[in-house]
């Protein structure tokens, strides 16, 4: 499955949600290849049915515009680009103002799989790995 990107764009941008125990949430986020975690506004969280605020996990991050330490909360499931991860760790933190997406698709969501880029076409996909016998169909 490929979805559309905007090749102008500044960012790679996908739409995912995020499974909670009270209901399902629609963000935005941008692709981040240098994130090791995935991370979303607390908000959307808790309006997930998850409360950051009582996490005993913190992670320490590090970006382009500072610091700091986060809350992980493990969601139920997060739907992406037509895969979904369970039981993954989300980072609870708000980006600077100036940034409209709703948190990063990090490097934990992309292990084992296949990220594809297109900016000729402006698509984006995630797919398993091709076992090398399929080559010489």
């Amino acid at each position: 499955m490929s979805v559309p990107f905007d090749p102008r764009a500044p960012v790679v941008l996908v739409e995912a949600d995020v499974v909670g125990p009270v209901r399902t949430v629609r963000v935005t986020l941008a692709l981040d290849t240098g994130a090791s975690g995935t991370s979303i506004r607390p908000r959307y969280l808790v309006a997930a049915g998850y409360n950051p605020a009582a996490s005993t996990r913190r992670r320490n991050l590090r970006s382009a515009t500072g610091g700091g330490v986060a809350p992980v909360v493990n969601v139920s499931a997060v739907v992406c680009l037509g895969r979904v991860r369970t039981n993954l760790p989300l980072l609870a933190h708000d980006p600077p103002p100036a940034v409209t997406y709703d948190g990063l698709l990090g490097l934990d969501f992309f292990r084992g799989l296949v990220l594809t880029l297109d900016f000729a076409r402006g698509r984006v996909s995630l797919d398993p790995p091709r076992r090398l016998w399929q080559f010489w169909r």
